[in-house]
C-alpha cells in the first residue's frame, strides 16, 4: 500500500456529512459472486430472481474500484461460501437458507450452492482484483464472522470503510452494522448496492438512515467520486 497521505474531510451523505480520512478508508465489495449476481448462476437461472437491478450496480462499483485504486485505497472482495463438507454451516443458518428455499450445498446451474470452488462462488468476471487487493470467502452474513478482515483492517491503520454489494438487506447491512459496532466509520453507496426486490434495498436504506444519524450514513457513488 501507498504511503500517500490525504487529509480528513467532509463528504456530503445523510442524514449527516461524513467525516471521511482517505488514508484510513478501504473499499468493501461485498458477495459480488456468480451465484448472486450471473443470469446463469443459482439466484438468476435456478431461483429466477430478476438480477436487473444487480446488474445495474456493477459499472457503479467499477467506478469506485478504480476510484480507490486511483488513490491507493485498499479494496477488500468477500464471497459468501462454505468449505465442501459443509461443515461451517451453522444447523440456524441451514435451517433459515432451506425454509428460504435454497439449502447451502444445493446443487444448481453452477456448482453447489455457496460452496467454495464450485464457479458460482467465484466473482463475476467483471471483477478481477489485483494481487494487493484483498479476497476473503466468509460462512456468514457479516464480512467479520470467521475472517480475519478486523485484524487485517486494523493493521492498516483503517477506521472507515465504503460498503457496496449485494445484497443490501441482507450481507450488506449485516456487515455495516457489526463494522459500526466494531468502531468503524461506515458509509453506505446506496447506488452501488442492490437486492432482487427494490423495496427490501430501500428498506434498507431506510434503517441506515434512521434516528437521524445514530446507526450511520449513506450517500451515492457519484457524490464521492466527485470528492478531488
Amino acid at each position: 500500500m501507498s504511503t500517500k497521505v490525504h487529509p480528513a474531510t467532509s463528504l456530503p451523505a445523510t442524514p449527516h456529512p461524513f467525516p471521511i480520512a482517505l488514508s484510513q478508508t478501504a473499499l468493501l465489495v461485498i458477495d459480488m459472486q456468480n451465484d448472486f449476481c450471473h443470469p446463469e448462476g443459482f439466484c438468476g437461472h435456478d431461483l429466477g430472481a430478476d438480477l436487473s437491478v444487480v446488474s445495474a450496480i456493477v459499472s457503479r462499483i467499477q467506478s469506485v474500484i478504480e476510484w480507490c485504486r486511483d488513490r491507493d485505497l485498499l479494496v477488500v472482495y468477500t464471497r459468501e461460501s462454505h468449505r465442501s463438507d459443509l461443515s461451517d454451516v451453522s444447523p440456524s443458518k441451514q435451517l433459515r437458507y432451506t425454509n428460504a428455499g435454497y439449502p447451502v450445498g444445493t446443487r444448481g446451474n453452477m456448482g453447489r450452492f455457496l460452496v467454495q470452488g464450485e464457479p458460482g462462488t467465484a466473482l463475476l468476471s467483471a471483477f478481477k482484483p489485483l494481487p494487493t487487493e484483498l479476497q476473503l470467502d466468509k460462512p456468514a452474513q457479516s464480512v467479520f464472522i470467521a475472517t480475519e478482515l478486523e485484524t487485517m483492517l486494523r493493521d492498516r491503520g483503517i477506521t472507515h470503510l465504503l460498503l457496496t454489494g449485494v445484497t443490501t438487506q441482507c450481507c450488506v447491512l449485516a456487515s455495516y452494522r457489526h463494522a459500526s459496532d466494531l468502531g468503524f466509520y461506515c458509509l453506505l453507496l446506496e447506488d452501488c448496492c442492490a437486492a432482487f426486490d427494490p423495496n427490501e434495498h430501500q428498506a434498507a436504506i431506510a434503517v441506515v438512515q434512521s434516528e437521524n444519524g445514530a446507526i450511520g450514513w449513506v450517500a451515492t457513488s457519484e457524490t464521492l467520486l466527485a470528492m478531488a
